[in-house]
């Protein structure tokens, strides 16, 4: 990603306070206490949650929520990538495409892909044909180092970890340590070792405050929010009427 030259003492600041803005415990019980999209969405626009659904209605059906929590994800880390020095800029960036991942691992399968992935903004224009054809289309997107795992049937998320692995500047022993780890945290953001990850990462972001390891793990916390979110608004645009409790 080409943007504009950020710095880390400023980058820091906004990442420290971003990750302030996360919701306590009992601030999610009381929006999960909603029984309907409508509600949850009135409340979660009480918290720091509320640019995540401003554009959100309870009409929205199911696909139409995804997309519209990946498109703000991409347009929050590319935020955060600005704020960073140019060498730390596309590292944080390939962190944009985490969401997108299960929608990726769709194009590697023999079988037409459903037809809602076809208004996907980003899958949609590649999801064509069969996945020789889907990794040759993707090759010719950002998304190109994840053609190969496509065109080989092979776990996508190792290859956003490998791909992470590279664009990871020089630094330190220690530092390269931490990132690895960070690296092969990332994708838990929604897996059922979310509650564990999500410990590590806390950990970890207290260790590396004031560096580009805490941003990542600002993103990764943040990505179990959104998560959260996520499966919150599905169960009560699925099940309106028995939705409730944490999705």
């Amino acid at each position: 990603m080409i943007g504009a030259e950020g710095n880390m003492p400023y980058a820091a600041a906004r990442v420290h306070a971003r990750h302030g803005r996360r919701l306590a415990e009992s601030q999610w019980r009381r929006i999960e206490t909603s029984r309907q999209l409508g509600e949850y969405l009135q409340l979660a626009r009480s918290t720091a949650l509320a640019p995540w659904v401003a554009s959100l209605e309870p009409t929205h059906d199911a696909h139409a929520i995804e997309r519209t929590l990946r498109s703000e994800w991409r347009r929050y880390v590319r935020a955060v990538a600005r704020w960073h020095p140019r060498e730390w800029q596309a590292w944080i960036d390939w962190w944009s495409w985490l969401p997108l991942l299960p929608l990726i691992a769709c194009l590697a399968r023999p079988e037409p892909v459903p037809p809602w992935m076809l208004a996907d903004p980003v899958c949609g224009p590649i999801a064509l044909g069969n996945p020789e054809q889907r990794a040759q289309a993707l090759q010719a997107t950002e998304l190109a180092p994840l053609a190969p795992a496509v065109r080989a049937g092979l776990p996508i998320g190792s290859a956003w970890q490998q791909q992470a692995a590279r664009l990871m500047p020089g630094v330190d022993q220690e530092s390269g340590a931490r990132l690895g780890l960070l690296v092969r945290l990332g994708p838990a953001a929604g897996a059922e070792s979310a509650p564990g990850a999500a410990a590590a990462l806390v950990r970890l972001f207290r260790a590396a405050a004031e560096t580009a390891i805490a941003s990542g793990c600002h993103l990764a916390l943040l990505g179990l929010e959104i998560e959260r979110l996520r499966g919150g608004l599905i169960v009560r645009c699925l099940l309106p009427a028995t939705g409730s409790g944490a999705a």
